[in-house]
């Protein structure tokens, strides 16, 4: 079971599906256990509706509990068409905010990061995760909240984008590979 520590904001590269799915499973299981709710920011609501589908999740007990939920990167990522660290440091503040109101002990969001470049250039977007690390250590107090980026590996590889994908481990707490996961010092 996958278990961040309050704060945390870390990057999973996969290729398949079935491997996001797992890691989300994990990451689900382990904030059920710890009382925290779970969010999912997903580029519409049918990609997070088969996400879970291929997560084997039963989202409708899971949501009327609301110990999960959807975010919409437009609603809560992008501001006048443009990927916006501020508008999501917002979000991960109301979120958490929530979540705290209506009694977790902590919020866990996991974003499926693979539509990004349609709101950002590669530059914007190593400044969005910058903004977005920022948000998360400062969340650690009052609010805990952690947080998991998911890129398909192969997609940017595929878009000529390696530098990106290696410059995407920098401004992240913490690597998770297939079966491991490690704390960058």
């Amino acid at each position: 079971m996958l278990n961040l520590q309050p704060g945390s904001h870390a990057i999973f590269c996969y290729d398949k599906q079935e491997e996001a799915a797992q890691v989300f499973n994990s990451y689900l299981q382990g904030g059920l256990e710890r009382g925290e709710a779970v969010h999912l920011v997903a580029p519409k609501n049918e990609t997070y509706a088969s996400f879970l589908r291929d997560a084997d999740v039963d989202i409708e007990s899971l949501e009327k509990d609301r110990c999960l939920g959807c975010t919409l990167i437009s609603d809560g990522c992008v501001d006048l068409g443009r990927l916006s660290g501020p508008k999501a440091s917002q979000t991960i503040m109301k979120l958490a905010q929530e979540d705290h109101d209506l009694g977790f002990k902590g919020s866990r969001i996991i974003t499926l990061k693979e539509h990004y470049l349609e709101y950002a250039t590669p530059s914007d977007l190593l400044q969005y995760e910058r903004e977005i690390k920022r948000a998360y250590n400062a969340r650690t107090q009052n609010l805990p909240t952690s947080g998991i980026c998911m890129y398909r590996a192969r997609r940017l590889v595929d878009l000529g984008l390696h530098e990106l994908l290696m410059n995407l481990f920098q401004p992240h707490d913490q690597i998770i590979g297939k079966g491991l996961a490690w704390a960058k010092d």
